[in-house]
């Protein structure tokens, strides 16, 4: 079970967070409920409305417990969700990471290190409590979360597939029963979309144990959201002994020249084997009226580039998608798989999160690691920034060292660190939270 963290306090971190530190009139509790959060985080995000089905969802999933609050004069100022996450690291199953959302400051209190101090309030008392190793979220500004050491662990890529270039390579062999396509609703198909999760959740790292609320918010589809498109539809491959994949998807549509030219919006795909993953590709990009086919957020190196005829014509574009950062250097590096043996020594700085600042030998194999203090000569000096972007086997050591925010101090060690780092297929979390 994930330990409870209240990060309740009505003084100052002890340690300066910023150039302007919060006042210490400010206190910190936890929420009672989702509406603590509703003034802050709506001015936070530009003053939109959600619809009362989007804020029940979110009301759901909020742990009050786990999260924090901000108030001045007794008011709410500013906000940061916990979550309790099971999410599949390098070479393990799915192990506990602490999931951060909705981190949000009135724009009245903004530039005092509120954002921060909450951070490293969430941080300290992980550490403390020996509770989650990891924590990750999902970053709206790319460039704000790397000074509180998160790094970019995994890649998503958006795609756009023109009628012209729909056409696929021929697809794996399918030794089994024939495969058949039933269309329905999420609500009907929640059942066997929740099986197909399970088998697929050990596939990559950073995918998600979804179940219960998580789930119902994969597959929930206020009117209120859907912005001109469709309601949300449920592709099922099924065959003789059951389900084989899912997909959930939404027409928008559009006319070209008198001619019917849907956008088909592909919100989620999973399949537990290839034959099933092309199959549900084919019927997509097969849809009566549809014209144009778009995925906004798939895995970096997702099958579909491969199969694609003409992938140029999807226009991929990639973008960062979860950071990662450890919250232990010890636990988060033990508690993962490599891909090879190695041994090196790591220098880590990390001024939010002193502990873990100092050398450490990390001595890693196919069924497990080590990782304890040493006086040793370090072979790679990196900032907790860089030790996030690899946490999840995404982010490239020869990258980052080529880049100048790794140093090699012994000749070889980003070579062999980076073979026992990275992990293919590469992670990708589907879910935003």
């Amino acid at each position: 079970m994930h330990s409870p963290s209240p990060f309740s306090s009505k003084s100052r971190s002890p340690e300066p967070l910023s150039s302007k530190p919060p006042s210490p009139d400010y206190d910190f509790r936890a929420p009672d409920d989702w509406s603590d959060f509703t003034e802050v985080v709506g001015l936070a995000y530009g003053g939109y409305d959600h619809s009362p089905e989007h804020r029940a969802t979110v009301a759901e999933l909020l742990e009050p417990k786990r999260s924090l609050l901000a108030c001045a004069a007794g008011r709410p100022c500013a906000t940061l969700a916990g979550y309790s996450l099971d999410m599949t690291l390098p070479g393990t199953g799915p192990r506990p990471v602490f999931g951060i959302g909705y981190v949000a400051v009135s724009p009245a209190h903004r530039r005092r290190g509120l954002m921060r101090d909450m951070i490293l309030r969430v941080l300290s008392d992980l550490h403390t409590t020996r509770a989650e190793p990891v924590a990750v979220l999902n970053a709206t500004e790319p460039a704000l979360y790397g000074r509180f050491g998160f790094g970019a662990a995994s890649q998503a890529v958006s795609l756009t597939i023109p009628v012209e270039a729909r056409a696929l390579a021929e697809g794996p062999a399918d030794d089994g029963p024939p495969l058949t396509l039933e269309v329905t609703s999420p609500a009907e198909a929640e059942a066997a979309i929740a099986r197909v999760c399970r088998a697929c959740l050990a596939e990559r790292p950073g995918m998600l144990r979804r179940e219960g609320a998580w789930l119902r918010q994969a597959l929930a589809d206020p009117p209120a959201d859907r912005h001109g498109a469709g309601r949300l539809l449920c592709m099922l491959a099924t065959d003789g002994a059951g389900v084989r994949g899912y997909a959930l998807y939404r027409l928008t549509a559009g006319w070209t020249h008198s001619y019917p030219r849907y956008t088909v919006s592909v919100q989620e795909l999973s399949a537990c084997d290839p034959a099933a993953y092309a199959f549900l590709w084919r019927a997509l990009l097969d849809v009566d009226l549809g014209g144009t086919v778009t995925a906004d957020a798939r895995p970096v190196d997702d099958p579909v580039l491969a199969l694609l005829a003409d992938p140029r014509s999807a226009a991929p574009t990639v973008r960062d998608q979860l950071y990662a950062r450890a919250v232990d250097v010890d636990r988060a590096l033990s508690g993962r798989g490599y891909a090879t043996e190695a041994e090196v020594v790591l220098e880590v700085t990390d001024p939010l999160c002193p502990w873990n600042e100092g050398r450490w030998r990390l001595i890693t194999g196919t069924t497990g690691a080590d990782c304890v203090r040493t006086r040793a000569n370090a072979d790679l000096a990196l900032t907790a920034r860089e030790l996030g972007a690899i946490l999840l086997g995404g982010g490239s050591l020869v990258q980052l060292a080529r880049a100048g925010r790794v140093a090699e101090l012994r000749p070889g060690a980003v070579q062999a660190a980076a073979a026992a780092f990275r992990h293919d297929p590469a992670p990708y979390c589907p879910v935003v939270f």
